[in-house]
């Protein structure tokens, strides 16, 4: 049996087995895009990338065989750079949207697509615990943000932008939070102010299972909120209402104390409430890191960008939501990707810091959509071409499947003959996609939750 070493840790592994296998043995992860258990490798990413100390070469994990007297290291200086500049190459290909322009645009980040589907397929409740969610006061906001999200809606390209502010105002009361809803860490925290910033950062502290206490000198709660003309005193009040009901408490005619308390936040107010309501949820997070020894500021997620779509990109988008008869919401042209949890890519990008620039393309993929009305939908222009679905539908012995066309860099995932998406994935679509490590597979109707 060979014995190496992997990251200075002994393995012994059957003979024929992959640095992979081995590295697994050893629960040491190594990222791949195009490997797939119970299939020969392809070796088309090449993400895998190690280095054997002992030869000094860098290597394929998933389908180098492992050795005697391997030095393998997953992670040194040399590896993160060439697992860099391969998801640089691959990014530079990428064409696809992690997070809508509409929710990127949102100070408070607001998660508007999944909002919006939610109210599409009538449940009014998901959407308003969405709203609330990232919000903390959705009617308060439906009476006077200034709505940049809907600047950024791509819908208004093609037509009238999404009125998207109305939607959540008008959804607000659907979801009342209680009690129940909230975990607790037994942590009392101090909140200074009942303004826009002081009520999202006591709500967003609840969320995190912070008991809190929000103190104001003034008689009434709400802060500058109560001066805002657009806003009626009663929207205000039953909001506050509704985050009494979750065992925030209200200390009014009081400053602040540290009693009892295990911190004190102070966050920032803004004439502007959405930017307030962000600001607050920015310093209910940052407390919660330091209170819990995290190490990092928090960074945003990775999110790839397509920028200004074309005319024909955008009626291509089009297609995929009818609007005839349909309620408002369901305008939504789904800008969004349908797998921001899932997708490798991303994740990677995000663990290796990838930056899409280094390798700038000359012309970006077309935006394309093939399978408006089908179960599964593909997005060529998110395929990293990496095979799996193509071995996948081999395997599982469909009659069209998926295969290559074309060659070198024009090469792309097609059904073969010009058939549908459906006819080319009757048996294995869900494998397909489960094992697509992009959101170019991805369900049409059946998405992840982004929680961030």
């Amino acid at each position: 049996m060979p014995e190496l070493k992997i990251n200075g840790r002994p393995v012994n592994v059957e003979p024929g087995a992959t640095v992979l296998a081995a590295a697994e043995k050893l629960s040491i992860d190594i990222p791949t895009l195009c490997h797939l258990k119970g299939c020969s490798p392809e070796t088309s990413c090449m993400l895998c990338v190690v280095k054997d100390n002992a030869s000094g070469r860098m290597l394929p994990a998933c389908s180098a065989r492992a050795a005697d007297g391997m030095d393998i290291d997953t992670e040194c200086a040399e590896v993160q750079s060439a697992r860099r500049g391969i998801l640089n190459l691959l990014l530079s290909e990428h064409t696809g949207d992690c997070e809508a322009p509409c929710r990127r645009i949102c100070p408070a980040h607001l998660n508007i697509p999944l909002m919006l589907r939610e109210i599409e397929r009538g449940n009014v409740e998901s959407a308003a615990r969405i709203a609330r969610r990232d919000l903390a006061i959705p009617a308060v906001l439906g009476y006077i943000c200034p709505a940049p999200c809907e600047k950024g809606c791509r819908r208004g390209q093609v037509d009238q932008t999404i009125t998207i502010r109305a939607l959540h105002r008008q959804n607000a009361d659907k979801y009342v939070p209680s009690c129940n809803d909230f975990p607790k860490n037994g942590k009392k925290v101090a909140v200074t102010g009942s303004g826009a910033a002081g009520l999202s950062c006591a709500w967003n502290l609840r969320l995190l299972g912070y008991d809190c206490t929000v103190f104001d000198v003034n008689a009434v709660a709400g802060g500058s909120l109560r001066g805002e003309t657009a806003l009626p005193p009663e929207v205000l009040d039953t909001e506050i209402r509704w985050l009494e009901s979750t065992g925030i408490d209200f200390k009014l005619n009081a400053a602040a104390s540290s009693d009892g308390f295990v911190a004190v936040v102070e966050p920032e107010e803004h004439k502007l409430a959405v930017k307030a309501v962000a600001n607050g949820k920015a310093a209910a997070r940052a407390l919660d890191r330091r209170l819990n020894e995290i190490v990092g500021a928090g960074a945003e997620r990775f999110d790839s960008k397509i920028g200004k779509l074309r005319d024909s990109e955008l009626q291509e988008l089009v297609k995929n939501c009818p609007v005839d008869g349909k309620a408002e919401a369901a305008r939504c042209l789904h800008c969004d990707c349908r797998k921001p949890e899932s997708c490798k890519l991303r994740r990677y990008a995000e663990q290796y810091g990838a930056d899409p620039r280094e390798f700038p393309a000359d012309e970006r993929k077309h935006v394309q959509l093939i399978g408006h009305n089908e179960a599964v939908v593909f997005e060529s222009g998110k395929c990293v071409k990496c095979g799996l679905c193509v071995r996948i539908t081999k395997r599982a012995g469909e009659e069209l499947g998926l295969a290559f066309a074309g060659r070198g860099f024009n090469s792309q995932v097609t059904v073969p003959f010009g058939e549908s998406l459906q006819n080319g994935l009757r048996i294995a679509a869900a494998e397909c996609v489960a094992a697509c490590p992009t959101g170019a597979l991805a369900f049409r109707e059946t998405e992840e939750r982004l929680n961030g």
